[in-house]
């Protein structure tokens, strides 16, 4: 169905909030100078110079989430100049808006929420020589909200990244990032994650279609690979995964004594029964050796433990200076969940 550029002229002074669905729209006979939320979801090849000029003759844009189904073509280079969306407080891209290159385009002084999907491999083709989803190492200046990050939450096929400046949301196609290992942080190049202080590990621990509880399987050389590229990490949160790799990586030696140096605080949540108290124990009592303990381990189980598990427990005292257990509920780790960067 189209939808003229001419109706109302074109113009309404006063509208505030605007959702254009599978329209066949031109974008440059628009003008909304009072506009503050754009939703715009079409199968029509629209340019990123429509989308940037239609953008820049409404200045008061807060919310804009685009969705463009269609083939993916290559990302057309920057320009010298960028169009800037001084209100623009949160930015949605799809796939194919991602793929676009439209990031690029614009500079963003106070945007605090970015959410994109694609396969990020930081180069201009994924592997199967498409377009691959990606921001120009030129943009980051221009995103305050890609810089500072030190709080990353790592999900299967996606990612959550935060900081003082706001909040980045990714997601990949489904198996690109099935396993928790360094790519979770250095694929979203050129964003910098080097500072990050905070550290979650996770999945909902129930199944979407409401199967049995589940957790997340590791792989040492995974979870080795991570840990080596967040030497600054001060706390861990696990939440639905399988324990034993990780516990058994916190307690490698390294040059500089062990893997994730900082830790002090380590949380677990046993959502799915998965619980490697040896495992755990061994890496606490590694890291006092190295020099390096923790300084506090909680333990937050889905209902009673028996009491020889908690006698198991206990034995962490010898070499954490802190531990708590208790009955608690697994927090909601989903990479769109408003909360998800700040739980």
């Amino acid at each position: 169905m189209k939808f003229p550029s001419t109706v109302f002229g074109g113009r309404l002074p006063k509208l505030t909030s605007l959702t254009l669905h599978f329209l066949h729209t031109d974008l440059r006979g628009f003008s909304f100078p009072s506009l503050t939320q754009f939703t715009f979801a079409t199968a029509t090849k629209t340019s990123v110079r429509d989308l940037t000029s239609f953008l820049e003759r409404c200045p008061l844009l807060e919310f804009v989430e685009i969705h463009l189904t269609y083939t993916q073509e290559p990302p057309i280079a920057p320009p010298r100049k960028r169009v800037r969306l001084d209100a623009l407080k949160e930015l949605r891209l799809d796939q194919t808006a991602s793929t676009s290159g439209l990031i690029d385009h614009l500079i963003l002084p106070q945007c605090i929420e970015m959410a994109l999907k694609g396969q990020f491999t930081g180069e201009v083709l994924d592997q199967s020589g498409s377009p691959a989803a990606r921001i120009h190492p030129s943009s980051i200046d221009h995103l305050p909200v890609t810089r500072g990050i030190t709080k990353a939450v790592a999900m299967p096929n996606s990612c959550v990244l935060s900081g003082p400046n706001g909040t980045l949301r990714f997601c990949c196609f489904e198996g690109t990032r099935g396993k928790f290992d360094a790519e979770f942080f250095t694929s979203f190049s050129p964003i910098s994650t080097l500072e990050i202080r905070e550290l979650w590990v996770g999945q909902n621990t129930k199944s979407s279609f409401g199967g049995g509880p589940k957790h997340w399987k590791q792989t040492a050389s995974g979870v080795r690979s991570a840990f080596e590229v967040l030497t600054k990490v001060e706390e861990l949160t696990i939440v639905g995964c399988e324990t034993k790799p990780i516990f058994a990586m916190l307690e490698t030696a390294t040059d500089e004594g062990v893997l994730l140096p900082r830790l002090r605080r380590l949380s677990i949540y046993v959502g799915c029964g998965d619980l490697d108290i040896p495992a755990l124990v061994r890496c606490s009592k590694a890291r006092k050796e190295h020099l390096q303990p923790l300084g506090e381990v909680t333990i937050v189980f889905t209902e009673a433990a028996a009491s020889a598990l908690l006698a198991e427990v206990e034995s962490l005292k010898d070499f954490a200076a802190e531990v708590n257990y208790r009955v608690g509920v697994a927090p909601t780790l989903a990479w769109d969940d408003v909360d998800c960067g700040n739980v």
